[in-house]
């Protein structure tokens, strides 16, 4: 699970401030879904949750997919046809009876027309307190304006095997922007400003140039410490494998700690220079 998604819902229902609606952008929409599930436990427990405790059926309810309050939709066909969301609403036309809420999960936002976002914004235009619900998409772009606008957007993006996941266009633009750091420290923050600014046009855009900053500094980590071999596109970085393992170590840490706070920091230029500020040379 990804915790950190999975927190801050958490963190959110505890200080009473918790969305009616939110559109989760994912990597993987299984593992999010399920993410949400254990979360739905959490805010609808009728007692201080406890991961398999056995104090009540909820969570029997929940994972067998049999509590009558919570509703997951999928697209029918190409389309989520106007037709689900009406049955959605009908369901709840009544108060929940065993959970705190009534959720509906729409999975593939990005496959809901016209017709049935519209029949959606009676539930995002006038929210019941009652009422909670999660759009899953793996692109937010993808969905509707009218769903999109009137949602708290949150990523929710999951280990994979980085190499294979990362857009080329951001591993290039990581190479580049290595270089930069390498030869120019601090004066980066204008290759920041200049160069980077204008390319990195969201959060995604920003995780997935540091998800490729991981990559290249975990392998020529790797190379020092275990005297391996540089990837092919990296071997240009030979003349860092001087540098201590110290020095890699603060690199991946300050990039982890960045991904980390990605979904809470909106401020693109503030994350790109604290990464040229904090990771120099020591």
């Amino acid at each position: 699970m990804n915790n950190n998604i999975f927190q801050e819902l958490v963190q959110a229902y505890r200080e009473k401030k918790l969305a009616h609606a939110f559109l989760i952008e994912t990597n993987d929409k299984e593992k999010s879904y399920h993410t949400l599930l254990q979360f739905l436990k959490v805010i609808n427990c009728p007692n201080e949750y406890q991961e398999n405790c056995s104090n009540c059926n909820l969570c029997h309810l929940i994972d067998t997919n049999s509590l009558p309050s919570l509703l997951t939709v999928y697209p029918d066909g190409i389309n989520i046809k106007k037709e689900q969301i009406l049955e959605v609403k009908r369901a709840f036309q009544t108060k929940p009876v065993f959970s705190k809420y009534n959720m509906y999960i729409i999975m593939d936002a990005e496959n809901l027309n016209s017709s049935s976002a519209n029949t959606m914004l009676k539930f995002l235009e006038e929210p019941e307190d009652s009422i909670i619900g999660f759009f899953i998409t793996n692109n937010k772009e993808n969905v509707i304006d009218t769903i999109k606008s009137r949602c708290q957007i949150l990523l929710d993006y999951y280990d994979v095997d980085i190499s294979k996941q990362i857009p080329s266009s951001f591993k290039e633009m990581a190479i580049s922007y290595v270089k930069e750091l390498e030869t120019s420290g601090i004066d980066a923050v204008f290759y920041n400003r200049d160069v980077l600014l204008p390319e990195i046009k969201d959060k995604k855009d920003l995780f997935y140039l540091f998800e490729a900053l991981l990559d290249l500094y975990r392998n020529l980590f790797f190379a020092v410490q275990n005297l391996e071999v540089l990837k092919d596109e990296y071997q240009e970085f030979k003349f860092l494998l001087k540098k201590n393992l110290k020095y890699f170590e603060k690199k991946v840490d300050l990039i982890m700690e960045i991904l980390d706070e990605i979904n809470y920091n909106l401020n693109i230029s503030l994350v790109l220079d604290r990464f040229v500020l904090e990771g120099g040379d020591s």
